[in-house]
């Protein structure tokens, strides 16, 4: 089957949508460890029909709402005024809190102003599922200002006898990069490089092939894919 522009548009959309199972679907995944140009497609229709949801009108409030919310708020405000007396202390003390709170709130600002900005770190989570199984076989998190990966299995199972798994970062472009085997049984850690983890950073995908026992012995992909997940930042 060439893998077409257009083959690839309506099979990423289907991928998407989910509608696409079975030897087909794992065929997909393939290209998807193959080819930049499928992966993008994913990705374009990941961001289309994920938007649908945002899509919400907004309702305005009704005007008892907003007066329900003031009268809680304020009271005082809300209160029938008794005497000229009585309206000025009130509009006396009403001038000293707002002042005072005006320079809390400037006080505050300076505080936040001086303060250093946190340091922007993405952390990426997420799942490696297999179709029509309910729990995930691993759960994928990373260490926050580690750099450390790590597979937590939940329904995996070992391997084949005579093969292993091995975990594959698809980036944006090139080949895909070897994270090492995983175990089944236990909790697979790995260290990225700054390199791999920006790689891994924009194109957020991993994938699990079938190799032989000790992993691929040339440093590429040689089994069938078994998994393509997506991570999702935090």
């Amino acid at each position: 089957m060439k893998k077409t522009p257009e083959r690839i548009e309506k099979l990423a959309a289907e991928y998407v949508l989910g509608s696409l199972r079975g030897p087909a679907r794992r065929r997909f995944e393939r290209w998807m460890m193959e080819s930049g140009a499928a992966r993008r497609e994913v990705w374009y229709w990941e961001q289309k029909l994920g938007s649908l949801s945002d899509r919400v009108e907004e309702v305005q409030p009704p005007r008892r709402v907003w007066e329900g919310i003031n009268q809680r708020l304020w009271p005082q405000q809300a209160a029938p005024q008794r005497g000229e007396s009585g309206r000025r202390g009130g509009l006396w003390l009403l001038g000293g809190w707002s002042a005072m709170a005006t320079a809390a709130v400037l006080v505050l600002a300076v505080v936040l102003l001086q303060q250093p900005a946190p340091e922007a770190f993405r952390v990426m989570t997420g799942a490696i599922v297999e179709e029509n199984v309910a729990d995930p076989l691993w759960l994928v998190t990373e260490a926050d200002h580690q750099r450390e990966l790590s597979l937590r299995p939940v329904a995996a199972r070992a391997a084949e006898q005579g093969k292993d798994y091995e975990l594959w970062v698809l980036p944006d472009s090139g080949p895909a990069i070897s994270l090492g085997v995983v175990p089944v049984g236990e909790v697979y850690r790995v260290t990225l490089d700054e390199a791999t983890r920006q790689a891994l950073l924009e194109s957020q995908t991993l994938a699990i092939t079938l190799e032989p026992k000790g992993g691929s012995p040339t440093g590429v992909a040689t089994g069938p894919v078994l998994y393509v997940t997506r991570l999702y930042e935090l």
